[in-house]
């Protein structure tokens, strides 16, 4: 009877195994909840913004497209009109202060020479010296005066354009439906654009067949 006995109870854990076996249950379970809370929260947190972008794109969610301003400047047919309108006021402003400047240098010149022979009086020459540096003083206010002309003007032209393109862009947008249109340029924010989102020369061919410059 006590073999019996002994035989049976060797088939049961004695209490520090049932404790080993908890423990071993229970860290388990442990593991499991860290690994699901790992993945559906701490991976979630951790996944980059980029990521999400890019998924959320590839179904469909947002459109985007690009165009490239270095092209829109180089080969948009307004631009090059206004450049040149601009590069012939600035030719024009350029001409007229080298004769201007030729002009007084030439009478500086001169009035040194009449000194130097003492041709000239006292009273004379400081009359002419009077002169000439009021002419050199409008000859600066001029040069600055044409400076500022043309700054402006070239900030007008880029207005000009920016609201040119934006205007297009609307209208282009009403049956494109893209939710984003950027602009990319070489040494801008954007460092990389991939080229199936390029609408460079479907915009430059639209904005060219618009274009009609004043006669």
């Amino acid at each position: 009877m006590q073999e019996e006995t002994f035989s049976n109870t060797d088939k049961i854990p004695s209490k520090s195994g049932k404790l080993n076996l908890i423990l071993s249950i229970t860290n388990i379970i442990l593991f499991i909840g860290l690994l699901a809370f790992y993945f559906l929260v701490l991976k979630k947190d951790n996944e980059s913004v980029p990521s999400r972008a890019i998924a959320k794109a590839s179904e469909g969610a947002v459109s985007v497209a690009y165009v490239n301003s270095d092209s829109i400047l180089a080969n948009y047919t307004l631009v090059k009109h206004m450049r040149e309108e601009l590069e012939k006021k600035s030719a024009q402003f350029e001409s007229e202060l080298k004769k201007r400047q030729a002009s007084f240098e030439k009478d500086a010149a001169y009035f040194q020479e009449q000194v130097s022979k003492k041709s000239i009086s006292e009273a004379s020459a400081q009359e002419v010296y009077s002169s000439l540096m009021a002419e050199q003083q409008k000859l600066y206010e001029l040069r600055e005066r044409y400076s500022t002309e043309i700054s402006r003007e070239e900030f007008d032209m880029n207005q000009l354009l920016l609201d040119s393109l934006n205007n297009f862009l609307k209208r282009y947008n009403q049956k494109m439906n893209f939710d984003y249109i950027f602009s990319y340029n070489r040494g801008g924010s954007i460092l990389t654009a991939n080229d199936s989102l390029d609408i460079t020369d479907d915009v430059l061919r639209l904005l060219n067949s618009e274009f009609k410059p004043k006669k």
